[in-house]
């Protein structure tokens, strides 16, 4: 089971994106996607950043969320807690409450070297 950083789900959606077809074939490998519920909203939020409108916002977020490898994981407060302690800069607060979901399960699927690193400084395997 690893956790997915919502930059896979962004560059395997976007067809003109550098890493497309990594970020397809990362997530056709893993048997399990671990889904922090904040990867959802920054998934919606992006898409509405970006001029998409709620019907292909909706799309994308539906197909993450029927998709059989899909567990999503809430929060009761863990991971903010978590998160909270993680946190130095307070703008990359959403990154440490996926860092801090991924310590459950010691991987995580990341485009973002910053998090990536502190992913392994935790002892936390990282793809690709």
């Amino acid at each position: 089971m690893t956790v997915i950083d919502t930059n896979v789900f962004i560059y395997a959606t976007l067809r003109d994106s550098e890493f497309n077809l990594e970020a397809r074939n990362l997530l056709a490998s893993l048997e399990r996607w671990i889904v922090p519920s904040i990867v959802l909203y920054e998934i919606y939020w992006f898409f509405r950043e970006e001029g998409y409108n709620g019907e292909d916002i909706m799309k994308v977020v539906s197909s993450i969320l029927n998709s059989p490898r899909t567990k999503v994981v809430g929060d009761n407060g863990k991971y903010i807690k978590r998160a909270l302690e993680l946190t130095k800069n307070p703008k990359r607060f959403n990154d440490m409450v996926i860092l801090a979901s991924a310590e459950d399960f010691k991987k995580l699927a990341t485009y973002d070297k910053r998090l990536k690193k502190e992913a392994e400084r935790l002892g936390i395997t990282t793809l690709p």
